[in-house]
């Protein structure tokens, strides 16, 4: 039974994703939830996800924690504001690799399907410690992010805090 306990203590689940603070930013993060990206019902029973995201102080933050994408708050993205946004969730390990937080590996997409952003979205995704669950980050900028911006939303990448495995 202890170890059944100890076990369960040390799941991806039992410590959620969040970001450690910021000065000058917000966060907020979902805690353990039901997760949205149910590719492994087949081996899970109920899926579990975690969502979090951070943002610049002049970002007024209007959706649910697990919105992806936050399209809501993104029509309202102020010109230096930066928004990170990140989950993890079960999923079969398939061919990705351990992420890496470096916005200079992100790749960057058109964005959103509710909110048009000028600078689009970066993505980065890979497989979370232990290869333990999935991983996707998403950094969205309120204009062309130049290297002030970017070093910013490094910053913030840096501090999130995926979950430990066993």
């Amino acid at each position: 039974m202890i170890e059944l306990l100890a076990a369960a203590a040390l799941a991806p689940w039992a410590h959620p994703l969040r970001f450690g603070p910021l000065a000058g930013w917000r966060r907020d993060a979902s805690g353990t939830v039901p997760s949205l990206y149910d590719n492994v019902s087949s081996r899970v029973r109920s899926p579990k996800m975690s969502t979090a995201w951070i943002a610049t102080a002049n970002v007024r933050y209007r959706d649910p924690v697990t919105s992806d994408p936050p399209n809501r708050t993104l029509m309202h993205l102020p010109r230096e504001g930066v928004i990170v946004w990140a989950v993890v969730f079960e999923s079969r390990p398939g061919r990705l690799r351990p992420i890496r937080l470096d916005l200079r590996r992100a790749r960057h997409y058109a964005c959103c399907e509710g909110a048009y952003l000028t600078a689009g979205s970066y993505e980065l995704v890979g497989l979370g410690r232990c290869r333990a669950y999935s991983v996707i980050v998403r950094i969205y900028f309120g204009s062309r992010p130049g290297r002030r911006a970017r070093a910013e939303a490094q910053r913030a990448l840096d501090r999130l805090v995926l979950p430990r495995c066993r």
